[in-house]
């Protein structure tokens, strides 16, 4: 159904281009009063029923608010929306924030998660409070201005998008600095920065110079003890696998039963250097995750003087759901600090990091989430399997393949279940119990 099978006088539906297929409406007594007020708003701005009543039923299932499905569904842009909030308020309506008069108070990067409200600094005029205007706190804004009308001097509505893009770019440095060096200053003995302590030095040095004298003195009883050595190490990786190998067909794996509640919001970081030609396949994976849009938080960190990539990204036509994460500039120039970078922004309750050449079963999160639901609540990590698409290609390919395989399909179980130390990979790995 498009937009000109409507009456010329729906006003501001005019953003609208292709309607959803309308869902069955829920009874009024069953949606909540929070969504009834927002569809009543979003009557009064000429948005056709059909639309409501399908935001509503999603609202519903996904445990959200009508403005976040129906700015997720792509059905109104989110300029024209907030402008139109704006306008009902009688406040000025900025599409774009200049940086340089971002205020970066202690405290700013919670903006990033849920943007409200950021301070404006002038050089020749009073500060400027510019705020996101929401459905839900429309009423009592109105309110707010309307018994004092000078507020209206020193206020402005913008758009999340543009709040987010403008904080970023306002304490990009202060964030990169506290990357680097937060972990060291507060907790040395997690970070690679110091990679042997004196103690550790020491003995590592007795170690090797022991080493060296009985090689030099007994070269043979050297051998001997080398060979035993390294024989034991390996016929203890090979009990290990045996073991794990026996284990797996012993144990019955049933998958989890579905949660009973709302989905709950899932955060995607994808760092990208120079992958500009690998974008098309990436955004067309995401794409497909069978996830509500409404409830992800997908964040594209790239190198800021990577311009390659970010072309790339800017010509792609991204959903709402996605972010452009720009690092600057800075040592070290590592997939770590990128994605450390980005942490303090991330929305979920649930976070996943993918490299951007991954493609993902389109349920992944769904099991993830079903497996952190039905685990203990100490499961604070999991790691999906990985597998090599192209092992019919060559045998050094099929022995990758079957490597992978072994390790992620045996091991890696064997080992998680015994509670032992095991290797986590750099793609893949799903997170609990950020916020």
């Amino acid at each position: 159904m498009r937009l000109a099978e409507y009456p010329d006088d729906i006003g501001f539906a005019t953003a609208i281009g292709v309607l959803p297929a309308p869902l069955a409406p829920l009874p009024d007594d069953t949606v909540p009063s929070r969504l009834m007020t927002e569809a009543r708003l979003f009557r009064r701005l000429g948005l056709p029923k059909p639309l409501i009543s399908t935001m509503l039923v999603r609202a519903s299932q996904h445990g959200t608010s009508l403005e976040t499905e129906l700015l997720a569904s792509g059905s109104v842009s989110e300029q024209i929306y907030y402008e139109a909030l704006a306008e009902i308020l009688d406040i000025p309506f900025l599409d774009r924030l200049d940086p340089a008069e971002v205020e970066d108070l202690p405290g700013a990067d919670t903006q990033l998660i849920d943007p409200t409200v950021v301070r404006l600094r002038h050089a020749s005029r009073a500060p400027t409070t510019a705020i996101v205007p929401s459905a839900e706190r429309l009423a009592y804004l109105g309110e707010r201005l309307a018994h004092s009308p000078a507020l209206r001097t020193m206020m402005a509505a913008t758009t999340p998008s543009a709040l987010r893009t403008a904080l970023w770019q306002a304490g990009q440095y202060r964030r990169l600095r506290d990357t680097v060096d937060d972990l060291h200053a507060t907790m040395p003995e997690a970070s690679a920065r110091i990679t042997l302590r004196g103690r550790q030095g020491f003995y590592t040095g007795v170690t090797v110079t022991l080493l060296l004298v009985l090689a030099a003195l007994a070269p043979v009883l050297a051998t001997l003890a080398l060979h035993i050595v390294l024989s034991l190490l390996f016929l203890g990786t090979v009990l290990i696998r045996l073991a794990a190998l026996i284990a797996k067909y012993r144990r019955e794996r049933r998958p989890p039963s579905p949660p009973a509640r709302p989905r709950p919001t899932y955060s995607i970081f994808v760092a990208l250097y120079r992958e500009a030609e690998v974008v098309p396949q990436l955004i067309d994976t995401l794409n497909r995750i069978e996830w509500p849009p409404a409830r992800l938080d997908i964040k594209l960190i790239c190198e800021a003087d990577d311009q390659e990539t970010l072309d790339a990204l800017a010509l792609t036509r991204l959903g709402r759901q996605y972010e452009i994460v720009a690092v600057p500039p800075g040592r070290p120039r590592t997939k770590p600090k990128a994605l450390t970078y980005a942490l303090g922004a991330a929305r979920g309750d649930y976070l996943v990091i993918y490299d951007a050449e991954d493609r993902v079963d389109p349920m992944q999160l769904e099991e993830a989430w079903r497996t952190f639901e039905a685990g203990p609540p100490d499961v604070a990590c999991l790691q999906a399997p990985l597998v090599v698409t192209n092992a019919g290609e060559s045998w050094l390919s099929a022995l990758f393949a079957l490597e992978y395989a072994g390790l992620f399909r045996v091991l890696l179980p064997r080992l998680a279940a015994a509670r032992l130390p095991m290797p986590l990979g750099g793609t893949s790995n799903h997170f609990r119990g950020l916020m």
